[in-house]
């Protein structure tokens, strides 16, 4: 994935974390149109993430993910426990372990998701 890919999927990230929905679901539509057919494992991880956000699945692993990285785990743990635990699962397509790392690796230059601010502890 080119540089320019990069910075959409980062844009789509902070659009979609900041609660601007229609504007993230614009930009993974644009995302969508870039990627080669090779890239649809990355395309369908993207799309993932985006409904679990927007469905507000507290138990998705998005969420989960989000949590231990604001309770302070680190990313390499979590680029570790995340690809232990996929592969274990079942067999990705490719590029969509590649998304998740991905995010992982913008943690921490995304905002945090306003859902998870929101929230009362």
């Amino acid at each position: 994935m080119n540089l320019q890919s990069k910075r959409a999927v980062k844009n789509f990230f902070t659009l979609l974390f900041s609660g601007k929905l229609s504007k993230a679901e614009e930009t993974l539509k644009r995302i969508k149109k870039r990627l080669d057919q090779e890239d649809e494992g990355y395309y369908k991880a993207l799309y993932g993430i985006y409904y679990a956000y927007i469905s507000d699945d507290r138990d998705s692993y998005l969420f989960q993910l989000w949590r231990k990285y604001l309770d302070g785990e680190d990313k390499s743990t979590l680029k570790r426990s995340f690809t232990e635990l996929l592969k274990a699962s079942y067999d990705p397509p490719k590029g969509f372990i590649q998304a998740w790392l991905d995010l992982i690796d913008m943690l921490d230059s995304l905002p945090t998701p306003h859902k998870l601010e929101k929230k009362s502890g």
